[in-house]
């Protein structure tokens, strides 16, 4: 566990392959789709226009051949809704004679763009229509001849109209444009799918190989592919890794075999002469502190032999037996209490009043379920906030749980991220506190070798470790 825990840094905003795949797929349906949808709304504006203006002309003209000026001249009037008409009369000769003028024409228009004069009238701006006709110049002899010059009829109508399918075509194109952008969605979710799956095995691989239960090869997809290159690269890689953690077990398990000999021979040795009463006291002192070195490498060469049968995958045999949990806690804590007084910590214990001595009882393996504890006491023992103690607290079996055990000390600072990774091989929060950072390690293939379930949970700046028993 670390002593001091820097300032977490602050994350940029990374977007993941599956919101790149999304982005990109939005940005190309959605350009496309704009493109396409502008170039359409040009086209089909351009086609109702020229339609408008037809029909426009054609109507035109039919008012234009209903004008008679002989002997009187009769005009037609516009009968549609909204229609403006200005009739001008011009003769060789003479100035322009105005005919008819609607009562919504502009006044003093000669026949530029009108505008609207009328609430609610809006004239079709750009689209005024002049047709002119001719007349034919009258024949030898005729009396009673139409006049000779020229007939400008002006032509217009509102533009509401083709505004309004303007708007249900825009209308039409931005829906479009809405189905791309869920279509590009939809797509970028199925594509990312099918491309992430491949990863999402190898990432779900390399979690289980983290947790060190075993060093398995990756899912190979037959893709041909990147995919494919990268998960045989990884595997490769993982090979090399497995013979190399295979190695190094065998080579903990054959020394921690050799050491363990001449470790007993010299510790029965120092026994035998710390029990001299001719020594002196400080030869006698010193003895026993050589002693106690060479307890503590006992224990070590022990840890090494036990890393190198696990990391093997040997599993441990396993003989199941009614235990006592409190005892079981009470003879741990007097063989634990005078390695926390050389400390300078307390070990406290807490165990059930009136609890019946079924729900204090639990099958398991004593052996290695001592093993599990001596390490969690070791960890909490050396871990712990300074001038502070460790709690050990033994919780009653109820209904659909079994007994759990506690071990609980304050954290000299967060753990944060480290949390996840106590249990691994090897690993140490703080690098410069003492220990092979297998202790932990150790605890969590015993727990699951037995049927335990090992948590570790940070509680109000205290490291709590819950050792569950099944039901």
């Amino acid at each position: 566990m670390p002593p001091s825990s820097p300032t977490p840094k602050s994350r940029r905003f990374r977007l993941g392959l599956r919101g790149q795949l999304l982005l990109v797929f939005g940005l190309v349906f959605g350009l496309a789709t704009l493109a396409a949808g502008s170039y359409q709304y040009r086209s089909l504006g351009r086609l109702l226009a020229r339609a408008d203006d037809d029909r426009l002309r054609l109507r035109a003209s039919q008012l234009l051949s209903r004008v008679s000026l002989d002997p009187e001249p009769t005009l037609p009037l516009p009968d549609q809704t909204g229609e403006t008409m200005r009739l001008v009369f011009e003769e060789p000769g003479q100035p322009p004679r105005e005919l008819f003028r609607s009562a919504r024409w502009p006044v003093g228009d000669t026949g530029g763009l009108p505008r609207p004069v009328a609430p609610g009238h809006e004239l079709k701006h750009g689209r005024v229509v002049a047709v002119a006709r001719l007349a034919a110049p009258p024949g030898p002899g005729a009396d009673n001849a139409e006049p000779t010059g020229r007939l400008t009829l002006w032509l217009a109508h509102p533009a509401a109209p083709l505004e309004k399918a303007l708007a249900r075509v825009r209308r039409t194109l931005a829906l479009g444009l809405l189905g791309s952008a869920g279509l590009a969605g939809a797509l970028a979710l199925l594509v990312a799918g099918v491309v992430l799956r491949p990863l999402r095995r190898m990432a779900a691989q390399a979690r289980r190989i983290q947790q060190a239960q075993d060093i398995a090869p990756l899912p190979v997809p037959d893709t041909g592919d990147e995919v494919q290159e990268l998960a045989e690269t990884l595997n490769q890689l993982l090979a090399r890794l497995r013979g190399q953690a295979t190695a190094q077990a065998n080579f903990l398990a054959a020394a921690a075999h050799e050491l363990r000999t001449p470790l007993a021979t010299l510790q029965t040795g120092l026994d035998v002469s710390g029990r001299d009463p001719s020594l002196p006291p400080a030869t006698r002192a010193a003895l026993a502190g050589h002693d106690a070195e060479l307890a503590r490498l006992g224990r070590l060469v022990d840890d090494f032999l036990l890393v190198g049968r696990l990391g093997n995958g040997t599993d441990l045999p396993v003989s199941k037996q009614p235990v006592a949990l409190d005892e079981l806690l009470l003879a741990l804590a007097d063989r634990e209490l005078p390695r926390f007084r050389a400390a300078g910590r307390t070990l406290t214990i807490d165990l059930p009043d009136d609890a019946p001595t079924a729900a204090l009882t639990a099958e398991t393996d004593t052996d290695q379920l001592i093993t599990l504890l001596l390490n969690l006491l070791d960890n909490a023992r050396k871990h712990a906030r300074p001038g502070t103690g460790v709690a050990l607290r033994l919780q009653a079996a109820e209904a659909g749980r079994g007994p759990v055990i506690n071990i609980e000390n304050e954290l000299a600072a967060p753990l944060g991220e480290h949390l996840a990774q106590l249990t691994t091989a090897w690993y140490q929060a703080d690098p410069l506190a003492p220990g092979t950072g297998l202790g932990l390690w150790i605890a969590g293939r015993l727990a699951l070798g037995l049927g335990l379930q090992l948590t570790f949970q940070e509680q109000q700046k205290r490291l709590v470790v819950a050792v569950g028993f099944p039901a």
